[in-house]
């Protein structure tokens, strides 16, 4: 084939220096020849040289066949800016809203809501730690990817095991939130029966692509709102405590309901601002990643205003006796319209099910990178691995080829460069990966109905989930993952010795408080 191919209806791209970050330190020798891919029909040149950027090592995450190789590359996604913002909006805006009055309520007046603006802080500082990572390779996935990709695999194998079980405990939380809301406001069914309901609206959600979860973010978000605006009315319009803004309950200014209470604090809080696990994925869907601090700034600015807002209402409405979640005091106290507080319940039983398919995503996309079911491309077996696959802006980006569905294939036109017998073994393993990654969703929404069956009450799973996983998985990894990249600094080692202290210490307190509430 020519080096300066044909001009095309389509537009072509070539594979530069600046789009491409090696993985591995090996290189193969330079060849002569240049072979052209063609990706969604726009033809990508992809030199055979020695080149820093370009790595033929067969030990990169490659599958060997007859004369051809599959490999993975980065295909920029189709989420824009503002579904990303919502997405990542609706991941953080959840289960740690309805605990942030019991938050207060252990920690006071004074020591409140300087925690949750510390929490807020320090959350989106991390969280930009690892977009800079995901910037020096745009292959990187998921949550596991981008921590491995900084401690290593020995470091990605812990973090792995640890980002699993946060998350999972995560969308436990969402299953046993949404049957307790579901059985105070509609009791034809026990809490345990609503969670077995629950699973058949997650299965088909977990298989919906995330451009569109953004409708549903959209809807949990609008909840999300309906709930901190019928609960502002409903304090005001109510003459008389509980649950009244006009004649506030008791409350405090400093801890006094223990130190045990008060060491579950910071975890209630970070419950809220977890994430950092489904955040690369999100970004990796999205157009134009280089808007994706934007995105998050804005994002965690809309959710500390409503934390504080719902924080200190529900403090005021329900004082030291308010409950794990705040939804529970507006379906128990009738206040100044049943009707009203019967609705804002309804929001908060809606909010979990937008949420669980988020949740589903980085672990199933963990399970394909652990057994290799992510779909993958081939290329001739001489040729270098290409390490991104970019697109014009306009107006290829709209093209309906350009799916990111798992099942879309990548390269329909390799038959050109390879033999029909690597083509037919490759398209064999594609059907059966495509056959195993639907299997695999459905079994991780069972395991977390599964879960929820035997999860202990919500505050104490929302204080282990903050401080037990999410201290050490969003603040601590995060920090010693770039570090390792680009240096340590005296602030980050003040920092993990803090948070460590503190995950010790509340996860300590979450069992004691546990314990006492059975």
């Amino acid at each position: 084939m020519s080096p300066n191919p044909p001009s095309t209806s389509t537009s072509s791209t070539t594979l530069a220096p600046s789009e491409i970050t090696p993985l591995l330190k090996q290189r193969a020798p330079s060849a002569p020849s240049v072979h052209s891919v063609l990706i969604h029909h726009e033809p990508i040149v992809v030199p055979e040289v020695d080149s820093p950027d370009l790595d033929t090592n067969e030990e990169d995450g490659a599958e060997e066949g007859p004369k051809g190789r599959e490999v993975e590359v980065y295909v920029p996604g189709k989420s824009t800016f503002a579904q990303t913002m919502l997405n990542t909006l609706g991941d953080i805006l959840g289960t740690g809203l309805l605990a942030c009055p019991i938050a207060f309520a252990h920690a006071g007046w004074v020591l409140g809501p300087v925690m949750l603006v510390i929490t807020g802080a320090v959350t989106l500082f991390t969280l930009k730690l690892l977009l800079r990572i995901i910037e020096k390779d745009r292959r990187l996935r998921s949550f596991t990817d981008v921590i491995g990709y900084g401690l290593g695999p020995t470091g990605e194998k812990w973090v792995t095991g640890l980002f699993i079980l946060e998350v999972a405990a995560w969308i436990v939380a969402l299953v046993v939130l949404f049957s307790d809301t579901l059985e105070a406001v509609w009791p034809i069914f026990t809490s345990d029966q609503w969670k077995v309901v629950g699973l058949a609206i997650i299965i088909p959600t977990s298989f919906v692509p995330l451009r569109f979860l953004s409708f549903s973010s959209a809807l949990g978000i609008t909840s999300t709102w309906t709930l901190v605006g019928i609960l502002i009315f409903s304090g005001i319009a109510t003459a008389h405590a509980p649950g009244s803004l006009r004649e506030p309950a008791a409350t405090d200014l400093f801890p006094s309901q223990g130190w045990a209470k008060f060491a579950t604090t910071f975890g209630l809080l970070l419950s809220g601002f977890g994430g950092h696990g489904l955040i690369p994925n999100l970004i990796r869907d999205m157009r134009n990643p280089k808007k994706a601090d934007l995105a998050c700034e804005m994002a965690y600015a809309i959710a500390m205003a409503i934390y504080l807002l719902v924080a200190i209402c529900g403090y005021l409405m329900y004082g030291r006796g308010v409950s794990d979640e705040i939804s529970k005091d507006l379906a128990n106290t009738p206040g100044f319209s049943p009707v009203l507080n019967k609705t804002a319940v309804w929001m908060v039983a809606l909010n979990p099910l937008t949420k669980i398919p988020l949740g589903v995503r980085p672990l199933s996309d963990v399970i394909y990178t652990w057994f290799g079911l992510h779909p993958t491309v081939l290329v001739p077996k001489s040729a270098p691995t290409p390490r991104y696959v970019t697109r014009p802006s306009s107006p290829t980006l709209s093209d309906p080829c350009a799916d990111d569905d798992d099942n879309t294939p990548l390269l329909p036109e390799l038959d050109l460069h390879v033999q029909a017998a690597a083509v037919a073994q490759h398209n064999r393993h594609e059907r059966l990966k495509a056959f195993f990654r639907p299997l695999i969703r459905v079994l991780l929404a069972v395991l977390a109905v599964v879960g929820a069956l035997v999860m202990p009450s919500f505050e104490a799973v929302l204080s282990l989930l903050g401080s037990g996983f999410g201290i050490v998985s969003i603040v601590i990894i995060p920090i010693m993952a770039y570090a390792n990249l680009n240096g340590w600094k005296w602030w980050y080692f003040v920092l993990c010795g803090v948070c460590g202290v503190a995950a010790v210490a509340g996860t300590w307190a979450s069992f004691l408080v546990d314990s006492s509430a059975s």
